[in-house]
């Protein structure tokens, strides 16, 4: 999660293995967590199987072009993309492509660093209100922190986005749909929900066929309750 331990967890896409890993050296050393891949195929995987919070991608790719990227990761959630610009295809048009932020040449690690909390704050997450507490889960907007007893829940942004629009609901059955719009403010009917919702309730120590706070009502969405309820 974002946090005192780290600004957050990237994916880094990029086919020049030398330039990659020096990337990735230098965000590991400004406290992020990174993972990386040297084509769009392995970073749209690690994009959907990791609790990552951005993507950064260097164009070309060697296996797809950058609008087939940045629509792909669209497709998996609601991840900014921030692109460098190596093969002179026109900031301009990554950002039409759907591209949070856009920067041409070999920009350095400050820079990406910049771009990656730029596009985070513009995605915006949950206001900065009041925790919430229901037995031992006590989420907090203010700080972005959620804890279960002593136990701090390492979250992306969107875990913890969907963890927090449960809670304030706390009690009521909320459909895959309602979460979709008010979490990824989209519409339609994928996966995204279902695939985050396994990684949060993996995360809290529980399981769809074992749950305690998170219960799922087939056929009509998941509800968060008190334990003991």
């Amino acid at each position: 999660m974002i946090g005192s331990t780290y600004p957050c967890s990237v994916v880094v896409v990029d086919g020049d293995h030398r330039a990659r890993r020096a990337l990735v050296a230098g965000l590991t050393g400004l406290g992020y967590g990174v993972s990386d891949a040297a084509t769009g195929i392995a970073g749209v995987e690690r994009a959907l199987t990791e609790a990552c919070d951005a993507v950064v991608v260097a164009v070309p790719l060697p296996d797809m072009s950058h609008t087939q990227f940045i629509t792909m990761i669209s497709a998996v959630g609601d991840l900014p993309v921030i692109a460098m610009d190596r093969d002179r295809v026109g900031v301009g048009t990554l950002l039409i492509a759907g591209a949070a932020d856009a920067t041409s040449g070999a920009p350095d690690v400050d820079e990406i660093d910049a771009r990656v909390r730029s596009a985070l704050e513009r995605a915006g997450g949950v206001g900065p209100e009041g925790a919430v507490i229901i037995g031992d889960l006590r989420i907090d907007p203010a700080s972005r922190e959620a804890m279960i007893g002593e136990r701090e829940l390492d979250l992306s942004r969107k875990e913890f986005d969907l963890l927090l629009t449960l809670a304030r609901r706390a009690g009521t059955v909320v459909s895959k749909q309602e979460l979709l719009a008010d979490v990824w403010h989209r519409s339609g009917n994928d996966k995204t929900v279902d695939v985050h919702l396994s990684w949060l309730r993996r995360k809290m120590g529980e399981s769809a066929s074992e749950p305690n706070y998170l219960r799922t009502v087939r056929g009509v969405g998941v509800k968060l309750v008190h334990p003991a309820g």
